[in-house]
């Protein structure tokens, strides 16, 4: 029996085994695969699915084997494959297949909205546009209401609050970075996700007949 979608935590929901913070793929995934062995998981997220990022979804063969595992299938009619990386330079070019099948090009969206559909159908508590505050002794307020748990699982991201409140950010190391994005309406010209380097690195994806571009 799934749980519905929530917003505001009832005082049962306000108790579970495993809280985690972030409800990208990373913290549904880990959702998905908690409750499955029938451990009881919350996830909370300050937005509203689905959610998007600034390029598309490049899911190598592991990953989708993995999704598989997690009872998400993800076929090519819902993006497009590729079957490695390229990577060059105005002067070089090196091709790196995998050896282990294709990778599928979707969109963040698409994705989030799987993922976030078959963890409901598996029973996680899914607490979206929910704010999530940690203080001294580890606990846990989601929208100024008191959460109990068991574990938790940190999944927000490189600016986490929850690695700051674990003490682990003395040893991060900070750097600049500046992303840009243009989606174009044409059909891929190659097989292969591409990385360009030069004074900027940039990176193309095919994406079921749109190429998604970002530059850093």
């Amino acid at each position: 029996m799934s749980r519905t979608t929530v917003c505001a935590l009832s005082p049962k929901q306000n108790n579970t085994d495993v809280a985690i913070i972030g409800g990208g793929p990373a913290g549904l995934a880990a959702a998905i695969a908690l409750q499955k062995k029938g451990i009881e998981c919350t996830v909370v997220e300050a937005l509203e699915p689905p959610i998007d990022k600034g390029c598309g979804e490049g899911l190598m063969p592991d990953a989708l084997h993995s999704l598989k595992e997690l009872g998400i299938e993800i076929t090519e009619e819902e993006g497009y494959p590729f079957q490695g990386i390229r990577f060059a330079t105005s002067a070089d070019r090196v091709d790196a297949e995998f050896p282990n099948g294709t990778g599928i090009g979707v969109r963040r969206t698409h994705l989030h909205q799987r993922m976030s559909h078959r963890a409901r159908e598996v029973g996680v508590t899914l607490a979206w546009r929910s704010h999530a505050t940690l203080s001294s002794g580890g606990r846990l307020l989601i929208n100024g209401a008191e959460m109990r748990y068991r574990w938790l699982i940190g999944a927000d991201g490189t600016a986490s609050q929850v690695r700051k409140w674990a003490g682990l950010d003395e040893e991060r190391f900070y750097s600049q970075r500046f992303g840009f994005r243009r989606h174009y309406q044409i059909a891929p010209w190659g097989k292969y996700v591409e990385v360009h380097w030069g004074r900027l690195v940039s990176y193309t994806s095919p994406l079921s007949r749109v190429t998604a571009c970002a530059s850093y």
